[in-house]
């Protein structure tokens, strides 16, 4: 049995790299749809606690300031009254105005929030109270002198602390004259029964609540659904194309990141297509170009086989057939070979200093010499001295494809040949005559196996042009086809140096 070990360990490290061999998408919990909603009742219920707690405390400093003016307007309206009664009543201190001032507090008091109190005081003594029932008259003697000292500029109202009642209180004090002596009228309210009147907006607070994440998740499954309809469409084309089936396009509206999602998805089937097309019919022309080669070898051999060829001359004539053939057959191989490294990227360039001019004379040279073409059918201009930072290997493989396809498509026209720098760049330009290429071929002519219409019966594979294209782009450059009314005009650009 295989003992578990640490990641270090050789255990760990084949676990660790099952996972990663395993490694995608993982699943996990809520639809789109319920996702969504529970962010907005989230958000619903977040939003309405901090507005509620604001607002609370918001209510309750409102509802404080209110009562104090309430207080102090009602206190200078007590004032008043007695003011009133004291002149019109002299010897206030007999039973009879007492009992009528004590009447006229709690005529006032009827008016005030429950827990309210108003004290009527006389120099320092109290003359007249009226309050809640478990109120004591040390209780309202010691209120006489916070009130004094809030009403030392005049009437005023405040929340005050009375730490010889162990309360806070909303505390209003008018001074007023009583008789010849110092009168002052206080009125209290804890500040717990000014603020009571709050206590009704938590019930609102919470049907306000309720009635925000019903409709947060109403609203929520509503734009699940809605977001999640484009994604579901998407998801419909990328499991077609998982199958194999790149024929059903991504079509519809999307917004913002799912259209460039969208956008992306369709740019892959399209190329997915594209590629796979390329394919099937790379395999068919690979598949074409191989049987003729084939065809001849397996022909030519079975007749020296089973005796066909009988005299030395067939012998002869059969085995150079062969030769010929399989020559051929390994040529179009490594050709085939050499588009899949540039196809892969598989490949490793050794960039040096390059003489350009040097480099297509030489490849000329090999032409001639090989007897490809005449010594004079050639012509080469250089514009001076031409050099790049390049592969050489891979730019002379390049040129002698372009060189060979014009030897071979040209008729018996010279060629033009030139090499020139352009603004940090080097341009090779190979200009032949013969058989036009027409403007329908020549969005063909780089395709692999593709042998247009003035090919006639000459021998070759349709990858020549292909291969010079790969090239370039591994280079860093670029192959184009120049319009010319008479000729065919091919222009090859690299950089000077590369990147």
């Amino acid at each position: 049995m295989t003992e578990p070990g640490p990641t270090g360990s050789p255990a760990g490290k084949g676990r660790a790299a099952d996972r990663s061999a395993v490694a995608g998408p993982v699943p996990v919990g809520g639809s789109l749809g319920t996702r969504v909603t529970l962010a907005l009742v989230g958000v619903s219920i977040f939003a309405l606690l901090a507005v509620g707690l604001l607002f609370y405390g918001f209510i309750g400093r409102y509802v404080v300031e209110r009562e104090e003016e309430r207080m102090l307007s009602h206190a200078v309206k007590v004032a008043g009254q007695v003011e009133n009664l004291a002149t019109g009543s002299p010897g206030l201190a007999g039973v009879e105005a007492g009992r009528a001032l004590q009447m006229l507090l709690y005529v006032d008091l009827q008016v005030l929030p429950a827990g309210a109190a108003i004290m009527v005081f006389r120099n320092d003594l109290p003359v007249a109270m009226a309050g809640p029932a478990t109120a004591k008259l040390e209780d309202y003697q010691e209120l006489y002198e916070p009130a004094v000292i809030l009403a030392a500029h005049g009437a005023a109202s405040r929340v005050v602390d009375v730490p010889q009642l162990d309360a806070t209180l909303v505390l209003a004090a008018v001074p007023f004259t009583f008789e010849w002596d110092r009168g002052l009228v206080v009125m209290t309210l804890p500040i717990s029964d000014a603020v009571a009147s709050r206590r009704g907006l938590v019930g609102v607070l919470l049907v306000s609540g309720a009635v925000a994440v019903a409709l947060a998740v109403a609203l929520g499954l509503g734009l699940g659904s809605r977001m999640a309809r484009p994604l579901r469409r998407l998801s419909r084309v990328a499991n077609a194309m998982s199958q194999g089936s790149y024929e059903e396009p991504v079509t519809g509206a999307y917004p913002g990141e799912v259209y460039e999602l969208a956008t992306s998805l369709e740019t892959m089937r399209r190329e997915v297509k594209r590629s796979e097309e390329s394919l099937r019919g790379f395999v068919a022309s690979a598949a074409h170009e191989l049987r003729t080669p084939l065809t001849s070898i397996t022909g030519f051999s079975q007749a020296l086989l089973d005796g066909t060829a009988a005299s030395d001359e067939e012998r002869q004539r059969s085995a150079a057939a062969i030769h010929r053939e399989s020559t051929r057959l390994r040529r179009l191989v490594d050709t085939l070979l050499m588009l899949s490294r540039y196809d892969s990227g598989d490949f490793h360039s050794h960039t040096a200093s390059v003489d350009i001019g040097r480099l297509v004379a030489e490849e000329i040279e090999l032409l001639v010499d090989t007897g490809a073409t005449e010594h004079d059918r050639i012509l080469l201009t250089v514009d001076g001295e031409v050099a790049a930072a390049t592969d050489g290997i891979m730019l002379r493989q390049a040129v002698a494809n372009l060189l060979r396809n014009a030897v071979q498509y040209g008729g018996s026209d010279p060629i033009t040949v030139g090499v020139e720098r352009v603004a940090g760049q080097v341009r090779i330009s190979v200009a032949n005559g013969g058989a036009p290429i027409s403007l329908d071929e020549r969005a063909h002519v780089f395709s692999r196996f593709y042998r247009g219409r003035s090919s006639g019966g000459m021998e070759g594979f349709g990858l020549g042009l292909p291969l010079v294209k790969e090239i370039c782009t591994a280079l860093g450059g670029t192959v184009e086809i120049v319009d010319h009314p008479e000729r065919t005009v091919f222009v090859v650009t690299v950089p000077v140096s590369r990147a």
